[in-house]
């Protein structure tokens, strides 16, 4: 059970928090379709969606795609030539217009979805947005809880040593 609800808050985290993004890079468009299939899979199995419903967050998942892909695409890009300009000068001004470029474009994808999580949530109806808000929170309690673990120390030293 534990499972399932970590998979469909994954799902619906993915929209809203770029693992759809994380899966979009030049090279690997490919990969994003099976993303999405599996998102859609894992969400129609956890929120009981309908036939329709499922048609509609298709079409959804489909428009974002075409949205983000442009944007990945040049934070990707931008990336790769901020990386490659390193050298033993240091420019501040051109540090900063990369990263101003780069903090528009992270801006421009975390609207976009957003506006892709609320039209899934127009979708669903108020019992499943209801189980997808609380699958989201055990969620975040489970990474919460995760980020603890791996903030204490791996070992701690005994005092004889």
């Amino acid at each position: 059970m534990k499972k399932g609800l970590f998979i469909v808050t994954a799902i619906i985290l993915a929209v809203a928090a770029g693992l759809t993004a994380s899966a979009i890079v030049p090279g690997h468009h490919g990969r994003f379709g099976r993303h999405q299939d599996w998102m859609l899979h894992r969400m129609t199995r956890e929120l009981n969606l309908t036939e329709a419903q499922q048609t509609q967050i298709k079409g959804i998942l489909q428009a974002e795609k075409t949205k983000i892909q442009p944007l990945m695409k040049q934070l990707h890009d931008n990336r790769l030539a901020a990386s490659d300009n390193i050298t033993g000068e240091f420019d501040e001004g051109k540090v900063r217009a990369q990263a101003n470029q780069q903090a528009q474009l992270m801006s421009d994808l975390m609207v976009e979805r957003a506006r892709t999580k609320s039209q899934i949530y127009a979708v669903l109806t108020p019992d499943q947005r209801a189980k997808a808000l609380q699958l989201m929170q055990e969620r975040q309690q489970r990474r919460q809880q995760r980020g603890k673990k791996q903030s204490l120390p791996q070992t701690q030293a005994t005092p004889n040593q």
